[in-house]
């Protein structure tokens, strides 16, 4: 199984076999995008052009064939999670949801969307239950799946970094019975914070530096020291507004992302969470012979997070 990830500034894949029911990496690669992925360069011919060219020349050199899954930057949807009442029926979830996106689109664009949802445990929501939806533009979805229109290769999945890299961190760390963990997708200007609650998706935050309307500015990311900081403060306030102790309430916090490091990991060890780990695929799944040259010298593989979750959608946990 091929994992693409399309983030705003890289394309990624990473190549998985099912061998004796175990997953192997085969290949890898990451090329930067020389103009970031976003909803509006997707949608113009040029940059599109761009985009496909790069693809199709990754499919090319590396021989790459079969079923794709591909999963996209966030900054190219919408994500909402809903609180509901548990006696709805599903065609009432569905009228529920619409009604939502109706307050925040204007009435008569929201054809031009479309939104998929999926329920949340209701053991941490009191008396309701909780969905999370996803919302993506109708000509952005078509303008990724022309991208990949390629008689080597067969679309199968289309999906989010953020499920994308729950997925693979479900798959390879086992956190289904770990109470309460926080996934940190760290960027060069940008802090994704997913909280997870026995494996599930409980709730996402994230943070744009240098954006006019955050007071947040890249300074924080000038080193680990303050990128520690921040991570530390943002979690602690994520925590009190669930109604935790925010001493050590987090089971893990699983590190990712171009701007994650060993150094990183270090400096967190004063954080509320009892582990912190820093995520490595390429250290957790076997090798391939062919590159087993790695094993020994295996590169950080943090960035790799996201289409490794997406490699492993064909394979069972």
């Amino acid at each position: 199984m091929l994992g693409f990830s399309l983030l705003k500034n890289s394309f990624q894949f990473v190549e998985i076999e099912n061998t004796n029911g175990k997953p192997v990496i085969k290949r890898f690669a990451k090329r930067p995008a020389a103009i970031p992925f976003t909803n509006e360069s997707l949608i113009n011919n040029a940059a599109h052009k761009t985009y496909k060219e790069l693809i199709d020349e990754a499919i090319k050199q590396y021989e790459l064939k079969g079923p794709v899954m591909v999963a996209l930057d966030n900054q190219l949807a919408f994500v909402k999670k809903f609180l509901i009442d548990r006696e709805l029926r599903r065609d009432q979830i569905e009228e529920f949801i619409l009604w939502e996106y109706r307050q925040i689109f204007p009435d008569q664009s929201l054809k031009e969307y479309q939104f998929v949802y999926e329920n949340i445990s209701n053991e941490f929501f009191g008396d309701k239950d909780a969905v999370v939806s996803v919302v993506f533009r109708k000509d952005i979805t078509q303008a990724v799946i022309n991208l990949f229109e390629n008689p080597q290769i067969e679309l199968k999945h289309l999906d989010l970094d953020l499920f994308a890299a729950l997925n693979g961190i479900k798959h390879i760390y086992k956190i289904d019975e770990k109470d309460f963990v926080v996934l940190a997708d760290i960027r060069k200007d940008t802090l994704k914070l997913q909280f997870v609650r026995k494996g599930q998706f409980f709730d996402f935050y994230k943070i744009e530096f240098n954006s006019e309307d955050n007071e947040q500015s890249l300074a924080s990311f000038e080193s680990e020291e303050t990128l520690s900081r921040l991570l530390n403060k943002e979690i602690r306030r994520k925590l009190l507004e669930y109604h935790l102790d925010e001493e050590k309430a987090v089971d893990s916090l699983y590190l990712f992302g171009e701007k994650a490091s060993p150094d990183l990991a270090d400096y967190m060890t004063i954080s509320p969470s009892r582990e912190v780990v820093l995520v490595e695929p390429f250290k957790m799944l076997e090798l391939d012979p062919e590159i087993s040259d790695l094993s020994t010298n295996v590169p950080l593989s943090s960035e790799y997070a996201i289409s490794i979750g997406s490699a492993l959608r064909s394979i069972p946990e």
